[in-house]
């Protein structure tokens, strides 16, 4: 009855094991970067530095806009000696004595681009930071990417050194039974022992690699390990490009839209500025002259001579400079690496092209040697040269198909796919 019962609960247990290893999702490359997208918490910072540089616009846009303050002031001694606190309009006023509050209102008349081009560079920056999260997902699905390709080829591994361990293991089979008739000596069967030990190790070895690597795009996806798998090299889809241009170089480029920007800024100091300030009140007090409940100005500032503005005018003229080369240094980056990711996929798929026609040649020996030693018309060296020749053509093929996806896969992601 014991036994009874251990043995249903064993098999429910399998079952259950059976049942949740099917529940996995065999997840495509493209949703594998979509949450790895979606869970860094590097993106997500990008993210809200662009929603900062977006509110950096409107305080831009302030400069149209008049500046109202309600002010008030209270002095004793001496009339007109407080000036430091910085109250203006009739608060503010030399001939007041006493108790004063009112409204104060500044607004820039004209100030010769100076705004223009605050709100110009605060746009600029809006747009370096959006390119600046493409960037950082692109780092991000980069790396998703290598992972995924790599789990891919240890799936496709193990199923490879799976049904060469099984194949070996009917050579196994059929060598202790030539043995133990006569027929085959015993250093045959050491000899295929040691074959189908060496498939299951490498089997294993890819077993226990896969389960790692799944580990690893768990922590990029935020996904349970037990909940996807990856398919294998030879069911693959490809990226979609949907940006003509890559992130890195728009990015530069808005790096230099805001450098030109912050040079006419800089110039602009060279122009007048007008402005008006207009304050509406009442004081406890006057001297010297008579009571006004409201005062106006409109002033004109001219400047002559400022060192400081000579200097950041040569400051940002450099950097104009500095960033149109950045410019040009991003456009030969992507070209350097479109060069290195053309040269391995043009290697790769004419290696893929020779190797099919290896494994071909290599699956008809194998079979050939696996038929001549079962009717005892060949040597075992012959089958398990062939075994190690299958083996080789098969895993080969699988590296370099891994190689070629990944080249073509960071190539399209370079160049802005999936942005």
């Amino acid at each position: 009855m014991l036994k009874t019962l251990l043995k249903f609960s064993i098999s429910i247990i399998f079952f259950i094991a059976t049942v949740h290893a099917s529940d996995k999702r065999i997840m495509q490359v493209g949703e594998i970067l979509d949450l790895a997208e979606k869970n860094s918490p590097l993106v997500t910072a990008a993210e809200f530095q662009e929603i900062a540089a977006n509110k950096a616009i409107n305080i831009s846009l302030a400069g149209y806009y008049p500046v109202f303050n309600f002010e008030a002031i209270d002095s004793r001694g001496f009339p007109g000696s407080n000036s430091w606190i910085g109250v203006k309009g009739l608060m503010g006023s030399p001939f007041r004595k006493g108790l004063a509050g009112g409204l104060v209102v500044k607004q820039t008349i004209w100030d010769f681009g100076r705004t223009a081009a605050d709100v110009k560079a605060s746009k600029y920056t809006q747009e370096y930071a959006k390119q600046n999260i493409k960037v950082t997902s692109y780092e991000v699905k980069q790396l998703a990417l290598e992972t995924y390709y790599e789990c891919a080829r240890f799936r496709t591994l193990e199923e490879i050194w799976s049904d060469l361990s099984r194949e070996s293991s009917i050579i196994t089979t059929e060598v202790k039974k030539f043995v133990s008739t006569g027929q085959r000596s015993i250093v045959d069967k050491y000899l295929s022992e040691a074959q189908t030990e060496e498939a299951s190790t490498a089997k294993a070895y890819y077993t226990e690699s896969l389960k790692g690597v799944i580990h690893q795009l768990s922590v990029l996806t935020g996904l349970p390990d037990h909940s996807f798998t990856c398919p294998s090299l030879l069911s693959q889809r490809s990226l979609s490009l949907n940006d003509p241009e890559s992130p890195f170089i728009a990015r530069a480029k808005a790096e230099l839209n805001i450098a030109a920007a912050k040079l006419v800024r800089e110039k602009a100091d060279l122009f007048p500025k007008i402005v008006t300030v207009a304050s509406m009140g009442g004081m406890q007090e006057t001297h010297l002259v008579d009571r006004k409940e409201y005062s106006i100005g409109l002033g004109v500032i001219v400047p002559l001579f400022d060192l400081t503005t000579i200097g950041g005018i040569q400051r940002a003229s450099a950097i104009v400079s500095a960033k149109c080369e950045d410019v040009q240094a991003q456009i030969q980056f992507i070209d350097e690496m479109n060069a290195k990711f053309d040269t391995v996929i043009d290697a790769s798929a004419v290696r893929l092209n020779h190797l099919s026609k290896e494994l071909k040649l290599a699956i008809e020996a194998f079979e050939l040697a696996k038929k001549r030693y079962f009717a005892l018309e060949g040597e075992l060296i012959d089958s398990r040269e062939a075994f190690r020749n299958l083996a080789r053509a098969k895993v080969e093929t699988e590296d370099t198909r891994a190689n070629l996806l990944i080249a073509r896969g960071s190539k399209m992601l370079l160049n802005g796919a999936g942005n």
